[in-house]
């Protein structure tokens, strides 16, 4: 086995007087590597000087760039087989590489050096400052004098001990030194002036060295500290944390964590298969020991069980917790942890042990449905007759009659020209036929495309493709060639007549008063049209379509783009390119002025990778790589004109309205009258089912049905699951996250919701960041768990520490789940709802438990 070491070129037969500079500097150019026999025969028999560092620039320790070789000096008193004894032992366990006895050895008195080979090649001078400074503690019969790390060992005139195989590594010399400190009678106050000597930061009364697997444990302190990394070799992976320049501490500042009790051990499957006596990995244990020792009586608890398991490892580990006193608890990792990706961790077992599970909701005062409705109506005409410009926000529970009470309205004031905006097709013709009912001849009903069974599918399907591209002028002549095409075809009066229709648009009214028409087509209204109208938003549109608005492109498409010059995007393009991966940028500064691009994306054949055209919009993006391509996703916020917009619903989020409305729009928000649901609400909250955890936990669609009694619940639930054997018999409707919007066909009917709708995370921070959110900060590169406070509860979710940002993302479950929810209408229905979602609804009754367990 070879080292590296300096080794001077001359030998001698005894101490040189005199020319110890010159050697040096021999020495000192000589930095090689050599086999370890070699050296010690060398060094031991030949009398050859060596310095054990390598010097670059200058013969002083400040030169000082690599060490392996760790050599001690012993003179008088010692005896070479009394310390050979000494490194053998269980405490200290350093095996030395060679020996020999020094030029002044003589048979009367015994001088000798030892010299240690360390695993590898040191190349931080820091690390190396403490490693001398462990092995001198260790070693306190040797030569105190010189600890330079310049420092020249003379040659020797006998080789009295070899052992060529024989390494140290940091974990060894770690524990050697901690139980030379424990046998000291003031221990305590000797590690902590080792420890300001030697600049090294305390963690609960031990210096900050520790496995490096628990390095991310320390980011709260990484601003005070240098981290310097010690190993190559499984064996030796270490931290050390020196102190920065400005930073002290004493025995009263030096930083520790509490223990904390705990009723039980519960909520950590790693360490329930502990606790079953199933075989763990040394990492696995690793992780268990490093945060039982932050509970009460945790660690004597592990070392029971490795006990009545493995006598062999029970003594290891006992052996091993000593050195573990500046340990903090380990974080979760996938790395060694098989249930990461489907565990609702709080970031260590500790904290997620800790974890209170409880969901506070505060309880308002619940009136009759007769007053709550009437309240609504009371709201919808002050609204109606107000004569402040802007937003009106009219909350009203799922059920409770908010379109009676808005054709009720357009009946009374017959003066009034009004536009009904609705989500879905379905529900625009459905309020149209009810209008229609009530008025006749008054109602004009926008016609869609979108699953319009007298158009083609292939041609629905076109039209889609040219929109999801940014070809959104498009339409008409994709739906004139059609109409064409199918004109004289006397079987096809019917679709003919449709096409006609959807071609003259809002040219096609007469002396309609009332527009009913879809969220997607008002936005795309002018002002002009708009400003005849009385407008009533049904539904949520800021979070059902606005909030939607989020288009990519791929990073390849960009980059052919910026290589052109089409005015304006070739210039965003460019700011596109130059932008740093994974962090989102606010645009403000943007040409919005359109160039002549659609015929460039034909031609260049990007036509198919994504939506180049509507980049000029953006105003927010962030460059992603996923799955080995890198995506651009940018958000185009719509506005409205300066109007005056009544818009009602269950999930208003008035905040988040006046953040996206502010300068431009005024908001009023009105209060309601809540009323108790009729039917029941039974919800689980333990697990978070997201779609990654969800997908592996699909146990929970038979522990719904078996709740409920009912084999058959219908079900509502994530897309992708629709063709799952536990899904697809049930979600007959096709009903899931995202689009249950306005379905009245589960009214009065148990139903089963499972999962907790998260979107992707660029959803919520392109929004957040348009809003005026720092989406970027370390603390949410992700989400953790977290127990937060909003809408009236306390509760446990994966969201984000920023304010803004956590609240677009639970406006978006929120207004998800209770859509879902009011699909069985249980303000008006005796049926019952079990929803399984870490988030929790209002008036719902909440258990907490484990009820996969």
């Amino acid at each position: 086995m070879k080292t590296y070491v300096s080794l001077d070129t001359v030998s001698y037969k005894q101490k040189p007087e005199g020319d110890i500079a010159q050697i040096k500097y021999r020495a000192a150019s000589n930095w090689r590597e050599i086999e370890v026999s070699q050296l010690a025969d060398e060094v031991g028999n030949r009398g050859i000087a060596m310095i054990p560092a390598r010097l670059e620039g200058g013969i002083s320790q400040e030169n000082c760039t690599g060490m392996q070789v760790l050599a001690l000096d012993f003179d008088k008193d010692s005896k070479f087989e009394d310390i050979k004894q000494y490194c053998d032992s269980e405490e200290v366990s350093l095996p030395i590489s060679f020996a020999y006895h020094t030029f002044s050895s003589s048979e009367g008195e015994e001088r000798f050096r030892i010299v240690f080979i360390f695993e590898y090649l040191v190349e931080d001078a820091y690390v190396l400052t403490i490693i001398l400074a462990m092995l001198y503690r260790v070693f306190s019969q040797c030569d105190q004098h010189c600890k330079n790390l310049d420092r020249l060992f003379l040659g020797g005139k006998k080789l009295i001990y070899l052992n060529k195989c024989a390494r140290v590594t940091f974990v060894q010399l770690y524990h050697s030194f901690f139980n030379k400190v424990k046998e000291q009678k003031n221990g305590k106050r000797d590690l902590l002036t080792f420890c300001n000597r030697n600049r090294l930061y305390m963690f609960d009364t031990h210096p900050a060295i520790a496995s490096i697997s628990l390095l991310p444990s320390y980011d709260d302190i990484k601003d005070l500290v240098t981290i310097h990394i010690i190993g190559e070799s499984t064996k030796s992976s270490f931290f050390i944390l020196e102190k920065k320049d400005g930073v002290h501490q004493c025995s009263t500042c030096t930083v520790q964590q509490k223990r904390i009790k705990l009723k039980s051990l519960y909520g950590c499957r790693l360490l329930d298969d502990f606790k079953d006596r199933k075989e763990l990995t040394h990492e696995q244990k690793f992780a268990l020991i490093t945060n039982l020792r932050f509970i009460e009586n945790g660690q004597n608890w592990f070392l029971s069980v490795l006990s009545e398991q493995d006598k062999e490892s029970y003594e290891k580990w006992s052996r091993d917790v000593k050195y573990m006193k500046a340990y903090r608890p380990m974080r979760c990792r996938e790395e060694f942890c098989p249930y990461f990706q489907n565990c609702n961790n709080a970031g260590t077992i500790v904290d997620t042990l800790s974890l209170d599970r409880k969901v506070q909701i505060d309880a308002p005062k619940y009136y009759s449905i007769e007053e709550s409705n009437e309240y609504l109506r009371t709201n919808l005409e002050t609204a109606y007759k107000s004569s402040m410009q802007g937003i009106h926000l009219i909350p009203a529970q799922t059920a409770l009659g908010k379109t009676t009470a808005y054709i009720e309205l357009v009946k009374r004031f017959r003066q009034t020209k009004f536009l009904i905006a609705l989500p879905t097709n379905i529900l625009k013709e459905q309020v149209a036929k009810d209008l229609s009912f009530e008025i006749p001849d008054e109602v004009f009903m926008t016609p869609s495309i979108h699953g319009n069974v007298l158009i083609e599918e292939g041609v629905r399907d076109q039209i889609a493709y040219f929109h999801k591209l940014g070809f959104h002028n498009r339409t008409k002549k994709v739906m004139k060639d059609y109409y064409e095409r199918i004109q004289d075809d006397p079987d096809k009066k019917a679709v003919a007549q449709e096409c006609q229709k959807i071609l003259k648009g809002f040219k096609a009214i007469k002396n309609e008063r009332i527009v009913v028409t879809t969220h997607a087509l008002f936005l795309q209204l002018p002002e002009s049209f708009l400003r005849n109208y009385t407008i009533i938003i049904d539904e949520d549109i800021l979070q059902l379509q606005i909030f939607n608005s989020a288009c990519n492109v791929s990073l390849e498409s960009v980059n052919a783009l910026a290589e052109e010059e089409i005015p304006h995007y070739s210039h965003i393009a460019k700011n596109i390119i130059n932008a740093e991966d994974n962090k989102y940028y606010k645009i403000d500064t943007w040409p919005t002025e359109v160039s002549d691009i659609e015929q460039w994306v034909e031609e260049s054949g990007n036509i198919n990778g994504g939506n180049l055209i509507d980049l000029t919009h953006a105003k927010a993006f962030v460059k992603l790589r996923e799955s080995g391509e890198t995506q651009i996703y940018y958000f185009c916020p719509p506005k409205l004109p300066k109007l005056k917009y009544i818009i009602l619903s269950a999930t208003l989020n008035a905040n988040i309205y006046k953040q996206y409305f502010q300068g431009f729009m005024p908001i009023r928000c009105y209060d309601e009258k809540k009323a108790k649901y009729k039917g029941k609400l039974i919800q689980y909250t333990y697990h978070s089912l997201g779609r990654g955890d969800l997908k592996k936990k699909m146990e929970v669609f038979d522990f719904i049905c078996e709740r409920s009694g009912k084999k058959d619940l219908g079900l509502i639930t994530f897309k992708h699951l629709a063709n799952e054997r536990a899904v697809k018999d049930k979600n007959i409707l096709a009903i899931h996250f995202g689009n249950s919007s306005g379905i009245n066909s589960l009214s009065g009917k148990d139903l089963g919701i499972i999962g907790t709708p998260y979107k992707a995370e660029q959803a919520y921070k392109l929004i957040a960041c348009y809003l005026g959110a720092d989406v970027n900060n370390q603390d949410d590169i992700r989400p953790r768990v977290r127990r937060i406070k909003y809408a009236g509860a306390s509760f446990l979710i994966t969201t984000y520490k920023n304010e803004l940002l956590r609240e677009v993302q639970l406006y978006s479950i929120q207004s998800e789940l209770e859509q879902c929810v009011g699909r069985a209408r249980l303000l008006r229905k005796n049926c019952t709802v079990y929803l399984l979602s870490a988030f929790p609804c209002e008036q719902a009754d909440i258990h907490i438990e484990n009820y996969l367990k």
